[in-house]
């Protein structure tokens, strides 16, 4: 039993250290991320019915450390492993995403915000840097300089999507960090925004390679080093879309609206 009840604020950063708890444990014994997510569903669940929640949270608390120490005593007991359960395809799939993306820098903006969000807004931050100011100069000549009303467009929506600090959340983010800020959490709203974010960085990146290869097209006699900055540009696009896996996430064109 408690002897009091706990304060609101003692309640939120007691909830927070709970989720770093379950964070640790995954991460470091390899658990799906469900026990987690059954934490939080317990815990809304718990707010609902009324409960003393001052109680649920020191039953929780005591749940997760007694679950991280039998995986201490079973590490500390030596290989008395039965055989190891072969990954299964889901997993083999989830850990060759994990490797397609860790090239790209972490921004850690929320550390409950899914990596494949935070390296994303990496991979955007770095086209956001020096890579737009030599494919500004590549442009020049063109009728996609960074002056025309197509690439003034792709460069708003760049610098919507993109930070310039490394644990600042792009300005697009801001539903999504107020729903990261939440207490109690809604997990399939945070869910949402998170797709909605992936769901704009592609029609970007597929607006801008779709210019970059009519450029490229069209502009033959471009010079030996813009060339190659555009040709390393619409590389990096490319490569973004296949390990980000955004390739069917396309602007549907109009007549494919109407057909529909």
């Amino acid at each position: 039993m408690v002897s009091r009840k706990l304060t609101p604020g003692e309640i939120s950063s007691t909830v927070e250290k709970i989720r770093r708890k379950y964070d640790d444990y995954i991460l470091k014994y390899f658990k799906p991320r469900s026990l987690k997510q059954a934490f939080e569903t317990r815990y809304i669940r718990a707010l609902r019915s009324g409960v003393d929640v001052s109680s649920f949270l020191l039953a929780e608390i005591s749940a997760i450390e007694e679950l991280t120490r039998r995986e201490e005593e079973r590490i500390q007991a030596g290989p008395v492993r039965a055989v190891e359960k072969e990954p299964s395809f889901a997993d083999k799939v989830l850990e060759e995403n994990r490797k397609r993306i860790a090239s790209y820098p972490d921004i850690c903006f929320h550390s409950d915000a899914s990596e494949e969000v935070r390296r994303l807004v990496g991979a955007l931050s770095l086209l956001a840097g020096i890579r737009w100011t030599d494919l500004a100069g590549a442009l020049r000549d063109t009728m996609y300089a960074m002056s025309s009303s197509e690439m003034l467009t792709l460069d708003s929506q760049l610098r919507y999507l993109s930070t310039a600090g490394k644990d600042e959340p792009p300005a697009f983010m801001a539903r999504l960090m107020n729903q990261l800020r939440r207490f109690p959490r809604n997990s399939a709203a945070v869910e949402r925004e998170e797709k909605e974010y992936i769901l704009e960085a592609a029609f970007f990146l597929h607006d801008l390679f779709t210019v970059l290869e009519r450029v490229k097209r069209v502009y033959t006699d471009m010079g030996e080093e813009d060339r190659r900055v555009l040709e390393e540009t619409l590389a990096f696009v490319g490569n973004i879309i296949t390990d980000f896996r955004l390739k069917d996430l396309k602007r549907r064109k109009r007549w494919d609206r109407e057909e529909s």
